[in-house]
């Protein structure tokens, strides 16, 4: 039974249809001294001026993925930094030409399905209803997203960016355990929508 609240963002397990999935990634360019952090299992979009940045949406997202970490040279440290999460307003005094500036890893699948913790209850007559995320801040010391799916509003809206299609397939988690988690896919992607970024 998931009775604890423990948030942890957007992990990707599988693909729908049971589609090949190899769990990998694109990288993509954060701008240099973005002032957002960004947490392993945090929604990005694509900016206009091509690079990533975290979705803050909550009852709509424009998401292009889900990010699963990032690699920049450490400002303070000088050598190359592997990371689970973009540290804020990090800069590094790096040209912002490839391969230096620094590069964000985002699962982009649109038929990618993501594993979420609700903030409350989930019943099984949710199955296929859209939601709403609840967007927290991440922590730096696991570096991983604390975003959840909200319980309070699961219906046939449109607009809500996220699909439950199912239930995460793990040892004490049931429908409409305390803090159900389940999987979800987006609703609208960037990747598949018809209006250009």
């Amino acid at each position: 039974m998931t009775a604890t609240a423990y948030p942890f963002g957007m992990i990707p397990v599988q693909n729908l249809a049971a589609g090949y999935n190899t769990q990998g990634y694109e990288t993509f360019q954060i701008l240099d001294g973005y002032t957002t952090a960004i947490y392993f299992g945090d929604v990005v979009k694509m900016a206009s001026t091509g690079v990533i940045q975290k979705d803050t949406g909550t009852t709509t997202l424009t998401p292009y993925g889900v990010f699963v970490g990032c690699s920049y040279q450490d400002p303070a440290l000088g050598y190359w930094q592997n990371s689970q999460y973009w540290p804020a307003s990090t800069t590094t005094g790096l040209p912002v030409t490839s391969p230096l500036y620094p590069m964000g890893k985002v699962v982009d699948d649109p038929n990618a399905v993501f594993m979420i913790q609700a903030d409350g209850s989930i019943p099984q007559t949710a199955l296929g209803a859209n939601g709403d995320i609840v967007q927290t801040a991440g922590t730096s010391v696991f570096g991983k997203s604390r975003n959840a799916l909200s319980s309070v509003a699961l219906d046939t809206t449109s607009t809500r960016p996220l699909r439950v299609v199912g239930l995460a397939d793990i040892p004490g988690n049931a429908w409409g355990d305390a803090y159900t988690i389940v999987l979800v896919k987006f609703n609208n992607h960037q990747l598949t929508t018809l209006t250009g970024i």
